[in-house]
């Protein structure tokens, strides 16, 4: 017996019989007829109107009444059950969902053949992902935040940017890294907020399901207001302690003193471990010496022993020549402009992360694994209101959102 075979006939059949059910209630059991109240200026019936439209079950034929009048003519049915061209809500959300979380719009559409056995277009993917992320965008601003029962104990927020490969056409502004100048990639913003607790050993763990996050290609202004508007939802005006991890740039700090003033400052361990290992290498040339040296100084970084590494490393540039003396006063001003951000042994104590997983992570499981696959190049509005739903279904926002679907549209 071909038991692939059965269960695939046997699936068809029950989802072209639910279509049939799903066609006779929506031609037979609605009311077709507009009420005189609901008719606009000069506006009567027409004819009736026939189109195919694909449900969960599979196509059907859909039968609507046609009004006309001064303003042009419409289906009032098409309004009243939320259809986008010939696709019911719950379609549309299917198509937003995969188009955002699968790894391409092609896979995407086979995702639908092969799961829910329905034809869909690749080509209709982004389409409807564009028409639905400007208002997934609105509806996650405006959302009524969940009451709190008690405040925020600590609430995290991290922030970084990542390349996202463009075409050329969005390129023309931005000046690259590449030897002539030329960009391949352009800057995306993402931010993260979350809460947190210890587990059994102590240690700060973030909250299961607590992590929402924000993305915009637009500058540091715009994008500290989403962060912010972002961080009142989940408590930030009633929290007793709020903590900003970020990787040392200088953005980032810019747009704490502008918009998180009295937050707690942490520049991430490793980045600063990877700068405290190039200073290493600076002071010893031998390979060897300058691990066991970063070796002990990382130890020491955690410790809150800032402080002594930089006078050892002062005193150990005096034997350097000229151009290595130089190149350790180069990167000495990383630590010192960050000193007060990298008291670990202090946060440690206090319970904080001195670590930007959380936002390190998000750089690739939403942007990168969308986005930076090989032979993508995006428009901006293509990769934004892909990242859009990428964003709102991280932050556990899509269920909710889609409960509102009606209304938002």
């Amino acid at each position: 017996m071909d038991l692939v075979w059965f269960e695939t006939m046997l699936r068809a059949a029950a989802q072209k019989d639910t279509a049939t059910v799903v066609q006779e209630f929506l031609n037979h059991e609605l009311p077709q007829w507009l009420p005189p109240a609901e008719l606009r200026a000069g506006e009567q019936f027409h004819s009736w109107r026939c189109r195919q439209v694909v449900t969960l079950a599979g196509p059907i034929q859909l039968r609507r009444a046609y009004y006309l009048g001064p303003q042009g003519g419409r289906c009032p049915l098409d309004e009243h059950l939320g259809l986008h061209h010939r696709y019911t809500p719950a379609v549309a959300q299917l198509m937003c969902w995969a188009g955002a979380m699968d790894p391409s719009f092609e896979q995407a559409s086979q995702t639908f053949r092969r799961f829910a056995g329905l034809d869909i277009p690749n080509r209709q993917i982004p389409r409807v992902v564009q028409h639905y992320a400007t208002l997934a965008a609105a509806w996650m601003h405006h959302r009524t935040p969940q009451r709190q029962p008690a405040p925020v104990e600590i609430l995290n927020l991290q922030a970084d940017m990542t390349g996202i490969p463009m075409r050329p056409e969005e390129l023309r502004d931005v000046r690259g890294k590449q030897p002539d100048g030329t960009a391949k990639t352009r800057q995306i913003k993402l931010g993260c907020v979350f809460t947190q607790s210890r587990d059994a050993n102590g240690n700060p763990q973030r909250d299961p399901f607590s992590s929402t996050y924000v993305s915009t290609f637009a500058e540091v202004t715009p994008f500290s207001a989403m962060l912010h508007d972002e961080a009142l939802k989940r408590g930030y005006a009633r929290a007793r302690t709020v903590v900003f991890l970020g990787d040392g740039a200088e953005w980032i700090w810019n747009m704490v003193q502008d918009r998180f003033r009295g937050a707690v400052e942490i520049v991430d361990f490793y980045h600063a471990c990877e700068h405290l290992h190039l200073l290493c290498q600076t002071l010893e040339a031998d390979p060897t010496r300058a691990q066991a040296l970063y070796l002990a100084w990382r130890r020491r970084l955690k410790r809150n022993g800032l402080p002594r590494i930089m006078k050892e490393a002062i005193q150990r540039a005096v034997a350097l020549d000229a151009a290595a003396r130089q190149n350790v006063e180069d990167q000495l001003p990383y630590f010192r402009d960050n000193a007060r951000r990298m008291t670990y042994g202090t946060f440690r104590r206090k319970g904080y992360f001195i670590g930007s997983g959380a936002i390190e992570g998000a750089c690739r499981h939403i942007v990168a694994q969308r986005t930076k696959l090989s032979g993508m190049r995006w428009l901006r509005t293509g990769a934004a209101n892909v990242l859009t739903f990428r964003c709102l279904i991280q932050s556990n926002l899509f269920d909710n959102y889609c409960k509102t679907w009606l209304a938002a549209a």
